[in-house]
């Protein structure tokens, strides 16, 4: 079958799912005819997923989010006018997909989280069959811990959530733990997916701390603590536009730009990862049974709820900032039994999603 990918372009998530069920399909047989995302002017879309998705990338305007002045969290007022006047943009956007449409004539489309997907089959009504793919989608099962005091942060997340993934079959909520489908809402649990370079990794534990930064922003708090602890190795990747080569500040800290290899490397061999709410590659560190401290992006709602989920699961801890004597207190008291359980649940179901996708359930 020919499926084309819908994949939201934030952070570094979303494209490793993107490039983990590329690869599972293809060992199947079927093709990846295109992938539609957003190029934010504010990220640079890493190079280690351009050169592994192994299809034609089809840029458009979509919405998204800006950050504040600090670096450090998401401005919502300055995001909300900002997306009202580039509306032009994003209907030029929905032309565009409805061409590669008619152009390519995918089977089945999977949206990573890409809004403009289900903006699309909302006005256009497709009868191509769409699955939604996310640990988003998790936040309805009635396991999940819902942040307390955000009520309102909920609501709007929904909302996303249900515009977002508009005209789905099925919604693939993936989970740190395995827990039972909910059919007649669509939801269906599923393990993260993680990649075989992820799992053919052989994971050690040196004494360095791996840290991933979304906002550069954030940097600043890494900073001030290693020039205080001169004893304590800290690698680290951010996502800072316009920075290509990896900058040292002391002996112990070093700052390097995205790169899917550098980073696998670093992550096999730390012994705690250190990360901004992002799901993905906090799945990658559990996996790897690393010792992990979250720390959610300032009014990003869906990261605190990440947290709190990993939590739950007893695989990360968290923090409002980058508390990094809190982490190396944790690496002392860590269980491991919820991280073998969490690699019992990714190796033993990892066939869910893909026989979902390929109609096998049908």
């Amino acid at each position: 079958m020919k499926y084309l990918f819908f994949v939201q372009s934030e952070g570094r998530g979303h494209l490793t799912q993107a490039l983990s069920v590329a690869e599972a399909l293809r060992k199947e047989g079927h093709e990846i005819i295109g992938v539609v995302m957003n190029q934010s002017p504010i990220r640079k879309i890493p190079d280690f997923f351009i050169e592994g998705i192994g299809a034609p990338i089809n840029f458009i305007k979509s919405p998204y989010f800006l950050i504040n002045k600090e670096g450090t969290g998401i401005d919502f007022r300055k995001s909300i006018f900002f997306n009202l006047f580039r509306l032009r943009a994003y209907i030029k956007s929905l032309k565009a997909i409805h061409k590669l449409y008619a152009q390519n004539k995918p089977e089945v489309i999977i949206n990573f989280f890409e809004p403009l997907c289900g903006i699309y089959n909302l006005f256009f009504r497709q009868k191509v069959p769409c699955f939604s793919i996310g640990h988003q989608f998790f936040v309805e099962h009635p396991v999940f811990p819902k942040p307390e005091g955000h009520f309102k942060d909920y609501e709007y997340f929904s909302f996303y959530n249900h515009l977002t993934s508009y005209g789905s079959q099925a919604l693939l909520a993936l989970s740190f733990t395995k827990e039972i489908d909910i059919p007649e809402r669509k939801i269906f649990v599923c393990p993260p997916l993680i990649r075989e370079d992820v799992k053919r990794l052989n994971p050690k534990r040196e004494p360095f701390i791996l840290s991933y930064i979304l906002n550069p922003g954030c940097f600043e708090e890494i900073k001030a603590w290693a020039a205080l602890h001169l004893d304590q190795k800290i690698e680290a990747f951010w996502d800072k536009k316009g920075e290509t080569e990896t900058k040292s500040f002391g002996n112990n800290l070093k700052f390097h730009p995205i790169s899917g290899q550098k980073f696998l490397d670093l992550l096999q061999d730390c012994t705690t990862y250190m990360s901004t709410g992002g799901f993905e590659s906090i799945c990658e560190a559990a996996y790897l049974q690393k010792n992990i401290l979250m720390v959610p992006t300032k009014n990003h709602y869906e990261q605190l709820c990440n947290a709190h989920d990993a939590r739950r699961a007893g695989l990360a801890i968290f923090d409002s900032f980058f508390n990094i004597d809190l982490a190396i207190a944790n690496q002392k008291n860590r269980p491991e039994e919820p991280g073998r359980i969490f690699k019992d649940w990714v190796d033993s179901e990892s066939d869910k999603i893909i026989n979902i996708l390929t109609l096998k359930n049908n």
